[in-house]
Order: C-alpha cells, then structure tokens, then sequence
C-alpha cells in the first residue's frame, strides 16, 4: 500500500536521522568533558546537535537549497522546471552544493580548534595540539553523515515519504529535544560535580527529595547548563501564541467548471510561508556565526575580526557568548561588557529578524513559483476557478491576497519569535519548538492530502485518521 509505505519511510528516515546524533569519534573521551558551544542558540531550527555526527544538522541542505531557488527566482541561472532534465540538474546541484558546505564547515570549525574539549571540573579550555589524521578522521566524520542526511531527505522529497524531507526531519527533531527537555530521565554531571537529569520537570521533581530544597527547585528555573522550567513555560507559550495566529486565514469563494452548484472556499493562510521565513533568517546567522567563530580562532592575530565578532568563553555553563562585535547586535546574547551595547542589541537583533523575514516573504512567492499565476494555472488544470470572476482576472484577484498573507504572517512570526529570544529566557528552546511544530503541521497537511486522495481509505491507518470506519 502506497500510503503505509510512506509512513513507514518517514518514520524510518526520521528515527535514522535522530539515532546519529551520536558522538564524534575523538571529542568524547571521558563522561566528564564536553565541547564549548559557541552556536548553541542557533541549532534547534536546522536539528543540529553539538559535538555530534549532526553537528550542522540540515544547515548545508537548507542553505544549499535557499541559495539556489533565490539564484533561479531571480533568472541568475536559467532553469525551465518544465522539463524534467533541467529538473534534476537543478536538484543535484542542490545536494552536491550540499556536500559541498559540509565539508567546508567541518573544515572550518576542526581547524578553528572548535572541537577542544573544556573540563567540567577544572572549568578551562584544553588547547591541546591534533594531529592532522585526527582533523581528517574528524571531518571525514562531519562531512560523511551530513552526505547520508542529504540522501535521506532526498528519498522523502522524491515521493517515498511525506515532505518536503527537511520539514519533517526539523520536526521529528524538535519533538525529540522538548521530551527530553520537559521529561528526559539520563543525568549528566554539572560543574558543581552533582548530577542532575535531563528533563527540566524530572529534575524539578527530584529537588523536592534534596536536602537543599529551596536552591534545587530555584535551579530548576533557572539553571543554564541545560533545559530549564523557564524554557518550557516560554516555549508553550511562544507556541501558543503562533497556533492562535496559525487559525487566521483569508477564505476564497471557488466553484467547479464542471459541476456548476458546486461551490467551496480555498483557505489561504496567514502564515502562508509556514516556518521558512523565520528559518531562512536564522540560516544566515548561523552562516555567519561559522565563517565568524572559525576566523576569530584560526587568524586571532587579525585585529580587524574583532569588530565582526568576539566570542567569550562561558566556563560555568560550558559554551561561548558573542561579547561585542557586529554579530553581538544580530544575536539574543545578553551577555557584554559594554552596557551600551546591551541596550541597542535587542533592537537591532529584533529589527535584522523581521527585515529579513520579510524580505524572503516579498520575494519567496515568486522564487518557489507560488505566486497568483501559478495558483491560478493550477485552479484552471483542476478545472475551478474563484466565484465572480472570469478566468483572464483569477491571478490578478490572487495577486492581491497571497502577496498579503506572506509578508503580514512573515512580520508575525518573526515579531513573536525574536521578542520572545530577544528577552534571555529561551535561548532557542521556544525557537525549536516553534519551528518543528509549524514544520509538523506542514507535514501533516501533505499527509492528510495524499491520504484524502489516493484512497488511503484502505489503509492499515486509517483508523488513525478515520476511527469510524
């Protein structure tokens, strides 16, 4: 069965991708040593998780992906999508530039020196000298799962599965960090030499049986190392918040050419982008962040980078601040030594967001063909079109709506998402969850169509989906 063999293939792919989030060969030695996080803040929207086989996640594919469809949207390169060659070339240019970015990140971030490991007792940055066959086991590693995470997202946008691949692998690994955020059961071993669990409400729970019941429920709230009770309030309240908005929408009266009683309405969302806007600004932070971190290390004789970025090393919480620089003032940071700084950055980090959302939203309706044209050849290849309006006015009538929803849920999303980070509590958390949940809705939307119409009526499923049959 078609349907149950794509569910099957999702679930698979997703399981596989999560499964390698596993420790890089040569970071891990002892339980008591971990990786000083500079990009903390910027891996839950990409599934990245640090010092891991997924240490960029599915940035290279994002950004591969991004960078093309804008060349192709605005005639850079010429690509008739109507052809089913120049299809392919377009997509396996998109996987081999993929390829490409994870071997020049891995690069970067080996010889930067990002993978030195910091004490959890001593609470110091070991600068110890590796060799180059560790830096090339180390990115052969990085390089290598980032090819198999290309592939795996290739075999659901090719049909095996729902998709697109990377909205479903965002939102398999944003489910996964909230469970183990809000209820992970694993302890890990703090700089105070206790251990505490995972989950934010195991960890809460457990306070209450500690001789010291007071500062444990405190740290609870509070505690930076890892997934706090704050984090979690903020989250579901970020998330809140965007399914309230996710409800509005702008309902277009259509009826079939066919059948001439029949008469619908085509819902078009406000947040008719989904989560990419918001996405595509963080791909170019996190972009910028590498290439940044990378340099400030490998060349910190340059005095000029330190007017692109300054990184800090957080020894209590174990990962790098943006202390001043440019980047600092396109951050959620709340940590600088300039107080001046500290109260401009909110505004200039808010600011960069929502541009820059909806930049992409202006231009992303015609650079992934979604525009009133298009919508419009598609309502006349299915043989509808809009109630009171001829054929020849169809696009110009959706031109009017869809340019609308894009930019307004754009400025929407972007505005809810960057005050929430803006103000310290999330560091990223709500970001993530924010992000996989839209993701899963998208998924769940092509789901449910390809279920109403390939007669997934008959499938071992459907009771899931239908439980009255």
């Amino acid at each position: 069965m078609v349907f149950d063999e794509k569910i099957v293939y999702t679930i698979a792919s997703a399981a596989i991708y999560i499964g390698t989030a596993i420790p890089v060969n040569q970071v891990f030695a002892r339980y008591d040593t971990k990786v000083a996080d500079p990009f903390y803040w910027l891996r839950a929207p990409f599934g990245a998780y640090y010092g891991t086989l997924l240490e960029f996640g599915l940035l290279p594919i994002i950004t591969a992906g991004f960078l093309w469809q804008i060349l192709a949207g605005f005639k850079l390169v010429k690509v008739n999508f109507t052809l089913s060659r120049d299809r392919e070339l377009f997509q396996s240019l998109q996987k081999f530039t993929a390829i490409l970015l994870s071997f020049v990140y891995a690069s970067l971030l080996v010889f930067s020196g990002h993978f030195n490991t910091i004490d959890a007792g001593l609470n110091k940055e070991f600068p110890e000298t590796v060799s180059i066959w560790t830096n090339l086991l180390l990115i052969s590693q990085l390089a290598g799962f980032s090819i198999v995470s290309t592939l795996m997202v290739e075999i659901l946008d090719k049909g095996y599965g729902f998709g697109p691949g990377i909205l479903a692998f965002i939102a398999a690994s944003s489910a996964t960090n909230f469970a183990t955020g809000f209820l992970g059961l694993t302890t890990v071993l703090n700089n105070k030499g206790n251990w505490e669990s995972n989950g934010a409400f195991v960890n809460f729970v457990r306070g209450f049986f500690s001789k010291n019941l007071v500062a444990n429920i405190y740290n609870a709230f509070t505690r930076e190392n890892l997934t706090n009770l704050t984090q979690i309030y903020v989250a579901l309240f970020t998330v809140g918040v965007l399914t309230y908005l996710s409800n509005f929408r702008s309902e277009i009266p259509i009826k079939s050419l066919k059948v001439r009683s029949m008469v619908s309405v085509y819902p078009i969302k406000l947040f008719y982008c989904g989560a990419l806007p918001i996405i595509f600004s963080y791909a170019i932070l996190y972009n910028l962040n590498i290439v940044a971190f990378s340099l400030t290390k490998i060349l910190p004789e340059v005095d000029f980078l330190k007017y692109i970025a300054v990184y800090k090393l957080d020894t209590l919480n174990g990962h790098y601040d943006l202390d001043s620089g440019l980047l600092y003032f396109l951050s959620p940071s709340t940590k600088s030594s300039n107080v001046l700084f500290g109260l401009i950055r909110p505004f200039t980090f808010l600011g960069f967001l929502i541009l820059s959302s909806l930049l992409f939203a202006k231009n992303w309706l015609k650079v992934s063909g979604s525009t009133g044209k298009d919508l419009a050849k598609q309502f006349k290849e299915q043989e509808i079109t809009l109630v009171g309006h001829r054929d020849t006015n169809v696009a110009k009538e959706l031109n009017k709506i869809l340019p609308v929803a894009s930019t307004t849920g754009a400025f929407a999303l972007s505005s809810v998402i960057g005050l929430v980070e803006t103000s310290g509590l999330s560091k990223g958390f709500a970001l993530g969850t924010s992000v996989g949940v839209l993701s899963s809705l998208a998924v769940l939307e092509s789901l449910m169509t390809v279920w109403q119409q390939s007669g997934g009526a008959s499938s071992q499923f459907a009771q899931v989906f239908n439980p009255n049959q």
